[in-house]
């Protein structure tokens, strides 16, 4: 589920005495100033209990177990959140604070908690993770609310998208919006099979579907399954010509010496991406101090020399003609 980090209401600081009980959370919906949200209690009981689980809850400073804390810093608890209860206006816990959290306090360091949530994509808040010191409003009445900016594991994102180790985060990047491309492009096409608007959201094209079927019209459904094949082979396709430009492109920007073979590459990955990401792999960058001998001195290369030569030779490519599509398409073949 995704995570948010919430703004609550101010601390309410009486003189110097540091309050027991701080509201996290606003009831009912609530949304930031800059349009995010909504966000919603639609069970504060539910949201307690799941809260709980979990007791005592760190309340830390300026979200540093979500901030500074992933990357090798320090976040030290100011305060532990040990019972919540609901009231009128939202979800209340009770703090047991540290002694530096109560001087941040009593020297009015801070002026409000913000609580990180738990929702579902539509909003509805599960539970209550932990909270922090901040000094940042932005919803009305409220402060600090800003969505998670969650660390990222590129090696799986890789391997969720089908893209080899090689791939940077541009490739990445082209890789993910080509797989999103392909999903509403997917959706769109089952829509029309369906007889729906092409705008059609996945929810609606499931309920025509099921009624369909549930009406009993055999000659309709074997119609659209056979439309659907079709459009899922020609999507399968695309998809798979999308993460071979993204595998070849990635490699090239990781200084593979095959800019003028890109095409060549790109085919070979449509019918085995494997093969062609291990040998891929194994070519030697030449911006890491692969090894490229220079042209003769006086003119062009006549030949590919050094490990272009091995490629060319190991690929049974022409070397005049590789030489004659490497000057056509720009490649530079020396050592950065």
């Amino acid at each position: 589920m995704p995570l948010a980090l919430l703004a609550a209401s101010a601390l309410a600081l009486a003189g110097d005495a540091v309050p027991d009980w701080i509201r996290l959370v606003p009831a009912g919906e609530f949304r930031a100033v800059d349009g995010r949200g909504p966000w919603r209690i639609a069970d504060a009981a539910a949201v307690i209990t799941a809260s709980l689980a979990a007791a005592p809850l760190p309340l830390d400073e300026n979200h540093a177990t979500d901030h500074a804390a992933r990357h090798g810093g320090e976040a030290p608890a100011r305060g532990w959140i040990t019972a919540l209860e609901a009231r009128a206006d939202g979800i209340w816990g009770q703090v047991e604070w540290t002694p530096t959290g109560r001087t941040l306090l009593t020297e009015r360091a801070y002026r409000a908690v913000s609580p990180v949530i738990e929702h579902t994509r539509g909003g509805t808040v599960l539970r209550l993770v932990r909270a922090a010191l901040t000094n940042t409003p932005a919803v009305p009445g409220l402060t600090l609310l800003t969505e998670e900016d969650p660390a990222v594991d590129l090696a799986q994102l890789r391997a969720a998208l089908g893209l080899p180790e090689t791939a940077d985060e541009a490739a990445i990047l082209a890789g993910a919006r080509a797989a999103r491309e392909a999903e509403r492009a997917l959706l769109t096409r089952i829509a029309g099979a369906a007889g729906l608007a092409a705008d059609a959201t996945a929810e609606t094209v499931v309920t025509a579907l099921t009624q369909r079927a549930a009406a009993g019209d055999p000659s309709s459904l074997a119609q659209t399954v056979v439309t659907l094949q079709t459009q899922l082979a020609a999507l399968t396709q695309a998809g798979a010509q999308a993460r071979a430009v993204a595998a070849v492109d990635g490699a090239i920007r990781a200084g593979k010496p095959i800019a003028a073979l890109r095409e060549h590459y790109i085919k070979r990955h449509i019918a085995d991406p494997a093969a062609v990401e291990t040998e891929l792999a194994a070519l030697v960058s030449i911006n890491t101090g692969g090894i490229v001998t220079p042209p003769p001195e006086g003119g062009a290369a006549t030949a590919p020399v050094g490990e272009e030569a091995r490629i060319v030779a190991l690929l049974g490519i022409d070397p005049a003609k590789y030489l004659e599509q490497r000057k056509r398409l720009g490649a530079s073949q020396e050592a950065v």
